[in-house]
């Protein structure tokens, strides 16, 4: 197990290492030839074509995601992480403002903290480059009316038919770090194009993937959690390039938002945090302590994935375009029969995305590896009813008593001491639980009644 210390390198070309003590220094290059490296400089330039003009304190928590998630993703858990687990991962970022930034990182350890479950201390020094050169700035856009995140999945889909619909000209921003997400995202922004050639749909995507093993030692891992981060740090940095929009739109179904484990077994790596609305006001907090007029919303926090769905504002395009998204925790499961990579069918995603479609369409044309409900509740087949198993339990007990939703929604992090708030997270919890046991029934009394024939 290493202690790491990594430190953006603005004056290096490649990846210097040492140790000191017990702790892995590691200097990472953030130019190559002026011009910066992981995929930035080709955001900047897409950006500045938009006439969208970041700042020097944008820029600081760019680099400051880019950095989050590097470690997240190039520090193995298991090799480096206590019990397999919990890591310590020191961050030098040099920024534009030190003093100001220095009020506000006890507000980004704990977002870091509860985000991907680490040990995070963050250093601050002097950032010399500088990102905004003044004769590459222009005009800023205000040609936009809102700003989102685009993941690709159901709910930024749902999220985006609604903004063509009330004709909100939108600035989609993405990320992507492998082949399939990026295809799905292309895949819808295409279809926009066609569905709606006079609301401007802009696509603005960040691909961010690392080499392996790009940290001395470090190893590969393959989780996900930090990826909100630098998703949201991606979209707040170009949006203080504009003049006109101060709320970053993250769509998200309520039950999913605020993830609450399904079991006791699932209270560690399953329950990721990556909407929670605690997470969220973090974000606030530390936005209005960097004086940034800007703030995080998730405007679907009180529905259901199904409600999503069932209330978009075009149905026929919703039905049209959900086969392009993509929803699956793990679609490289499609392997192990010999099929390529799709929705498997049976992960907590997929299952609250077939209910989703259940309740509002009552079939889905998305494929999925596999389909059957009752093989899934009475073979273990690969592992494949697991899930299922734990929605049944988590269902059972809010049947039992419905009130204990409200201890239960307290189990992912904290929230707001705010009872008609509380009764309301109370509620799409349930309800998330609800429209998942329907969809489970139903599909259990179609296979029994085709069994009987």
């Amino acid at each position: 197990m290493n202690r790491y210390r990594l430190r953006a390198n603005y004056e290096i070309q490649n990846v210097d290492s040492r140790r000191e003590g017990g702790t892995v220094i590691v200097d990472v290059p953030m130019l190559s030839a002026d011009e910066l490296n992981y995929g930035l400089n080709h955001v900047k330039e897409k950006l500045y074509k938009e006439n969208v003009y970041p700042t020097e304190i944008g820029f600081d928590i760019m680099s400051l995601a880019t950095m989050v998630y590097l470690a997240d993703t190039r520090i193995e858990r298991a090799i480096h992480g206590q019990d397999s687990w919990s890591r310590e991962i020191e961050l030098e970022i040099p920024v534009s403002n030190v003093d100001l930034w220095e009020t506000q990182i006890c507000t980004v350890e704990r977002m870091l903290k509860f985000l991907t479950g680490d040990l995070w201390k963050i250093e601050l020094s002097s950032r010399t480059w500088q990102f905004s050169k003044p004769d590459e700035i222009g005009e800023k856009s205000n040609k936009y009316d809102e700003v989102s995140l685009f993941s690709g999945g159901m709910d930024s889909l749902i999220s985006t038919i609604n903004l063509m619909e009330d004709r909100k000209n939108t600035l989609l921003i993405s990320h992507a770090g492998e082949a399939l997400t990026k295809n799905a995202q292309k895949n819808i922004v295409n279809k926009f194009d066609v569905l709606y050639p006079d609301v401007l749909h802009t696509w603005l995507d960040l691909w961010m993937v690392f080499p392996r093993d790009y940290i001395p030692e470090g190893g590969n891992d393959n989780n996900t959690r930090s990826r909100s981060f630098l998703f949201i740090g991606y979209a707040l940095f170009a949006m203080t390039g504009m003049d006109n929009i101060n709320e970053l739109l993250v769509p998200e179904n309520g039950l999913i938002a605020l993830n609450v484990p399904l079991d006791e077994t699932r209270v560690g790596s399953f329950s990721t945090r990556t909407t929670h609305p605690f997470y969220l006001s973090l974000w606030n907090e530390l936005l209005e302590g960097l004086g940034v007029n800007l703030s995080v919303k998730n405007p679907y926090w009180n529905r259901t994935k199904g409600e999503m769905a069932e209330e978009c504002k075009n149905k026929d395009v919703l039905y049209e375009t959900m086969k392009l998204s993509f929803s699956c925790s793990s679609p490289g499961k499609a392997r192990w029969k010999q099929l390529s990579q799709q929705h498997c069918g049976y992960c907590v995603p997929c299952l609250i995305r077939r209910a989703a479609m259940h309740k509002a369409f009552g079939d889905d044309g998305t494929v999925y590896t596999e389909t059957s409900i009752y093989e899934m509740q009475n073979k273990n087949s690969e592992g494949m009813g697991i899930q299922l198993r734990s929605f049944q339990y988590a269902i059972d007990k809010i049947k039992q008593d419905r009130n204990r939703a409200l201890f239960y929604i307290h189990k992912p992090g904290p929230l707001p001491q705010v009872d008609e708030y509380l009764q309301e997270l109370a509620d799409i919890y349930a309800r998330g639980l609800f429209e998942v046991d329907n969809f489970i029934q139903d599909n259990l009394a179609e296979e029994g009644s085709n069994n009987d024939l």
